[in-house]
């Protein structure tokens, strides 16, 4: 009842963002996405003497909000909701109680029943009924945002009495006389009850006070809280795909390759707009609004990669505007970044437009993943500030989970602790094997196949046991083995064609590497394990082939799916061992120069010493490498590419890089231990084929200057 206590009017926004609206015919109700502003989008609250727990709704038109006992379509349990005059003082149709869901309200008839708005295709399509929820699927239609309306504030208005026709003195016969009503004097006072009708001002002329929900650019709907203290980002779509720069250096489009740098976008602010940015890609060019159309006939336009003429171009600025969890990224011309789905030319593609279609609203909809963080405020000497995870997204650190709600994203200066909060490796430190629940009370499963993933109740079984194993330099991973001395794996492989859930698989891999990796991130007493690709372990539901299987995916409607409680079933002993996380399972042994394997799942190094006395036969060395920006960063929680290199001298690895790379004129450069800076490689190469780990700056970056050219010795 808070929601309505000091309320004269309201407006009742429906899951699918449209309103509960009274028709014109005076007696069906609808929803529509358009009717914020107008006036059959507005209900009278009336409170009900004698009953503090309900309230009736009246309409534009003097009727009330009914719960009809006449079933909207026969054979379904959903019945009408009406506008109606009822005949006597005592009909309970027309109350309705408010109950609390969070932020949001359901209204329940005295039947038991709730105000439901329906989705799907016609007839039920924009409908209204009272129902039961019995589905998963369908729990939120009967949740509701209240938007209270301040009458009172609306100028040159006359609006009729919202005297309530239940009043003791109301005469049912039909006679003309009012009376009145039994709320507060203040309200009584508020409404003009002498005019017969209710005169409305047009949209345009109530603009200032009545804003279309489409177009406010309120600052309370600002996304720049988002980028305030972001050096670099990722752009994830509704699809679970990244906004990334093809190496045309022109068109943009989606790809599932979160961690290359390509989907890395620098974010540069504009002097003088605090409310626009600049994103500008890999290639150094700057994200476009095209005035070219995508295809001839389509009102989508092209979005590409351009350098323009000068840096007041407002095609290249871009207005984030706040949606929930997610953000729009709307152009100067009120058109939005839109990730397009569907069949090619449309799959993967961006384009920018009004999506006008209740399917496309959320394919304007992007999640952000913050990858640098400035952070010049909190110390002088240093400008940047890496996640300690490849892949740990910050965007969901900073806005919670879907089930807890969404926090206020936190500044810079309290980023890290933030972090924490998430962070679900407590749940693992001290755990040498654990067993996963999900949501339907059965257990994370490594089939007797020793390939696929399953649930089972059979919590007991040997199955369900996964030895945990943590990852040495990363300190919020784990991987998860099976009882086969299998890693749980999200794979790349659909579950089914169609769909966007991929298979989670047991594998062997030949080389230890994001794959098996898993983050926990903390929700209450529950975790959630993200993929390094921003998606989740899930535990579906539901008819087969979804029951009891088990996939990685976003979910957009089923957020209790991703959720498992941990149970430790082995307790360490001590200090967890932790494996490298570049090595190959080919190799028995490494030399001493690298990492060595120390888990029990390679026996070959625990049987005797004579692996460690004797060195690695390998040709050449592995060679992973980085290409550092104009200002010479590199983001080293992303690890870069690698190649088999058989040469000696530095000469050759230049010559191999640039064939790796495509630039000319490359300086190879490594990063000195102590204080992080880049130095250029001047001698020969480490000894003993070590593995080695360098950075590629262009000729035609800014820091390249700053290095003597020197010619290389070969070794």
């Amino acid at each position: 009842m808070e929601f309505f206590n000091k309320a004269k009017a309201v407006r009742f926004k429906s899951h699918l963002d449209k309103y509960l609206v009274a028709d014109d015919d005076e007696e069906t109700v609808r929803q529509s996405r358009n009717g914020g502003a107008s006036k059959k989008a507005r209900w009278t609250v009336e409170l009900v003497e004698g009953n503090p727990h309900v309230i009736r709704l009246k309409g534009c038109h003097g009727k009330y909000l009914t719960a009809a006992d006449v079933p909207f379509l026969f054979g379904m349990t959903g019945k009408k909701v009406l506008q109606t005059v009822p005949a006597t003082k005592k009909d309970i149709s027309v109350e309705w109680e408010p109950i609390k869901e969070g932020y949001k309200v359901k209204l329940r008839t005295r039947g038991g029943k709730f105000l439901r708005a329906n989705g799907a295709t016609l007839p039920w399509r924009n409908s209204i009924t009272h129902d039961l929820p019995h589905r998963t699927v369908t729990q939120d239609w009967v949740l509701w945002d209240v938007e209270v309306v301040d009458i009172s504030l609306l100028d040159n208005e006359y609006i009729s009495s919202c005297n309530s026709s239940f009043s003791s003195e109301y005469e049912f016969s039909g006679s003309n006389t009012r009376s009145p009503s039994i709320t507060s004097e203040s309200r009584e006072n508020s409404l003009q009850s002498a005019a017969p009708e209710i005169r409305w001002p047009s949209i345009a002329a109530s603009q200032s006070r009545w804003r279309s929900i489409a177009s406010d650019r309120s600052a309370h709907r600002s996304g720049m809280e988002f980028f305030n203290k972001a050096k670099a980002v990722r752009l994830q779509s509704h699809l679970g795909k990244y906004l990334v720069a093809d190496e045309d250096e022109e068109t943009v489009r989606q790809s599932r390759n979160g961690a290359s740098h390509k989907a890395r976008w620098t974010v540069e602010f504009i002097e003088g707009k605090n409310s626009v940015i600049h994103l500008k890609s890999c290639h150094g060019r700057y994200l476009t609004a095209a005035d070219d159309p995508f295809l001839f006939g389509m009102t989508g336009k092209k979005v590409l990669q351009t350098i323009p003429a000068t840096k007041t171009n407002n095609s290249i600025e871009w207005e984030p505007l706040k949606e929930g969890n997610y953000l729009k990224l709307m152009t100067r011309e009120g058109k939005f970044l839109r990730a397009n789905g569907g069949t090619p030319p449309w799959r993967n593609s961006i384009t920018h437009d009004i999506p006008h279609r209740t399917a496309t609203q959320n394919w304007v909809l992007w999640g952000v993943d913050i990858v640098d963080i400035c952070v010049s405020d909190l110390d002088s000497g240093s400008s940047l500030l890496s996640p300690t995870s490849s892949f740990s997204s910050l965007a969901d650190d900073y806005m919670g989970s879907p089930d807890t709600g969404s926090p206020a994203i936190q500044s810079g200066r309290s980023w890290n602790t933030s972090m924490k909060q998430v962070s679900g490796m407590e749940f693992f430190k001290k755990a040498k094997s654990v067993r996963l629940k999900s949501h339907n009370d059965k257990y994370l499963t490594a089939d007797d196949d020793e390939e696929s993933v399953i649930q089972d109740r059979a919590g007991s079984s040997n199955n369900a046991k996964w030895t945990v194993e943590f990852v040495e330099g990363v300190d919020n991973v784990v991987r998860l083995k099976s009882c086969y001395e299998k890693y749980l794996a999200a794979s790349d492989e659909q579950f089914l064609l169609g769909v966007t859930g991929r298979k989670v698989v047991q594998t062997f891999p030949r080389k230890l590497d994001s794959l098996v990796e898993w983050e926990p991130i903390r929700d209450g007493m529950q975790i959630k394990l993200k993929t390094r690709y921003g998606d989740y372990l899930r535990a579906n539901g539901g008819l087969p082939p979804w029951r009891n299987s088990i996939t990685h995916d976003i979910p957009h409607r089923h957020h209790d799916w991703i959720l498992w409680e941990v149970d430790v079933v082995e307790i360490l002993p001590e200090s967890p061992p932790k494996v490298s996380r570049s090595e190959s399972l080919e190799d028995d042994v490494v030399s001493s120069s690298s990492f060595r394997l120390m888990s029990p799942a390679f026996p070959s190094l625990q049987s005797g010493g004579s692996s460690d006395d004797s060195p690695r036969k390998s040709e050449g060395r592995l060679i992973y490498y980085n290409i550092a920006d104009d200002y010479g960063n590199v983001n080293d929680a992303i690890e870069g590419p690698s190649f088999q290199f058989k040469g000696h001298g530095l000469e050759e690895l230049t010559q191999k890089l640039e064939e790796e790379t495509g630039l000319e004129n490359i300086i190879v450069c490594s990063r000195n231990r102590v204080n992080g800076k880049l130095y250029p490689l001047r001698l020969a190469l480490p000894p003993n084929n070590a593995t080695m780990h360098v950075v590629v700056v262009p000729s035609t970056s800014r820091v390249a200057s700053d290095f003597i050219p020197v010619t290389p010795t070969s070794a």
